[in-house]
């Protein structure tokens, strides 16, 4: 069984936007409850009040412009309605869908709740840290897990969503772009290009 880090390709695809003024009067004012900001596995379907956001800014040059159907941001991932169409199926016990609009109309966040500490899942033994409290790697107890098809931990202030060989197999199939996978978990920034799969 093998599981992936998932982050957006921002080589070729937009990051999502939010309006922070939308965001405040439908949140509230505590930042650290706002669903752009925080990646803590807060639930938010009950007091869901819909969002638009921007799959389209490419931040001035900074970012790809194309649209994504999938793009990993905070410890979530925004899912067009033919990605939500796909993976709700694997997904949809492992977290929230909620309702947004964008440019090509209907889309949902997808907000995952299950976490790898709940369960015992995380290897302790290999999991580390640099002294600076960076995340150099991350493994997990793989029977522990296996349930989950979309997980997150604490180890890493549950910044990454992390998805097993189906989830990266059906979105790789179904051809979404708008993100990447590396067997190098919780660490984004030493993945090597010969590793990365990406979904465009």
């Amino acid at each position: 069984m093998a599981l992936y880090s998932m982050y957006p390709d921002t080589d070729h695809y937009a990051f999502i936007g939010f309006d922070r003024q939308e965001v405040r009067a439908k949140q509230g004012r505590n930042p650290k409850k706002h669903i752009d900001l925080t990646c803590e596995p807060l639930v938010y379907k009950d007091r869901w009040q819909g969002l638009s956001v921007n799959l389209s800014d490419n931040s001035e040059g900074l970012t790809g412009d194309k649209i994504a159907d999938i793009m990993p941001f905070k410890g979530k991932l925004f899912l067009s309605t033919k990605a939500y169409e796909v993976l709700k199926p694997l997904i949809e016990n492992d977290g929230e869908f909620l309702s947004v609009t964008y440019e090509r109309g209907q889309g949902y966040i997808f907000n995952p709740l299950s976490v790898a500490e709940s369960v015992g899942g995380l290897n302790t033994d290999v999991s580390r840290k640099n002294e600076w409290n960076d995340t150099l790697a991350i493994a997990f107890h793989e029977d522990c897990v296996k349930d989950f098809a979309i997980f997150k931990t604490e180890f890493d202030l549950y910044q990454s969503v992390i998805c097993q060989q189906s989830v990266k197999d059906a979105i790789e199939a179904a051809g979404l772009g708008g993100a990447y996978f590396t067997p190098d978990l919780g660490n984004p920034f030493t993945t090597r290009m010969s590793e990365v799969s990406r979904t465009n």
